[in-house]
């Protein structure tokens, strides 16, 4: 088993206001966020950080909740999501409703989709640049292609990023569009931490959790987002 990620992407809005309207979602959802220090091996942590005017959360958290803020901010959010270690993705709101989305394997879950259907999933750099001031579409459109998985070897997408065609390519593309990633590379949180529980995210006892820290590298312990064959 690969990693799985979820991170919200707010651009133009400070680290305050999406604090706030996530409180408004989470109370919504009965649920609720307490400043509190946790680390990453609790699945009920959730580190919020803002740079160049935008802020990242990242949580156990992805859709629903990239929705809402969309809505209630007025605002374009990326929903971000790593799947298994297998490929990253993106579902773009703004004002609440889906605007753009992207998967490098859009039949990954099902070999028989229509050609409408896997077009949906190819992402468009022109919708994504025009929420976001300042970024041009030469920027980030070649990291919105259909991946080869026959290729015989991956490839960046441009000669300055840290990541080939992989899921951690997804970092590649969040420091393009000017979006902090809100852990450093040892997995510890850059931004505030706080608790975060939903009717669905119940409230664990990190101390019972038996998941362990790590890195974007291959180390022997990772958190609860982090695991392995």
């Amino acid at each position: 088993m690969g990693m799985f990620l979820s991170l919200s992407g707010v651009i133009g809005k400070t680290q305050n206001q999406v604090r706030n309207s996530l409180t408004n979602y989470v109370n919504s959802v009965k649920g609720g966020l307490e400043v509190e220090n946790l680390t990453t091996h609790d699945k009920n942590c959730c580190v919020i950080e803002e740079s160049n005017a935008n802020t990242t959360i990242f949580y156990l958290e992805w859709d629903k909740s990239s929705e809402f803020i969309s809505r209630e901010l007025s605002a374009p959010v990326f929903s971000f999501h790593i799947h298994d270690g297998d490929l990253w993705m993106y579902v773009l709101y703004v004002n609440g409703q889906v605007v753009d989305q992207f998967n490098p394997i859009p039949d990954y879950w099902a070999d028989n989709l229509t050609d409408e259907e896997i077009a949906s999933w190819k992402g468009d750099a022109s919708i994504v640049t025009k929420h976001i001031p300042g970024l041009g579409t030469t920027k980030i459109d070649k990291y919105l292609t259909r991946w080869d998985l026959d290729a015989e070897e991956n490839s960046k997408a441009y000669e300055d990023d840290e990541f080939e065609n992989e899921d951690w390519q997804l970092l590649d593309f969040m420091k393009k569009c000017g979006l902090p990633y809100p852990l450093d590379d040892a997995g510890n949180a850059k931004g505030q931490t706080y608790k975060l529980w939903t009717d669905e995210l119940q409230l664990t006892n990190s101390a019972e959790e038996n998941s362990m820290h790590g890195t974007k590298t291959n180390e022997q312990v990772r958190p609860w987002w982090k695991f392995w064959s």
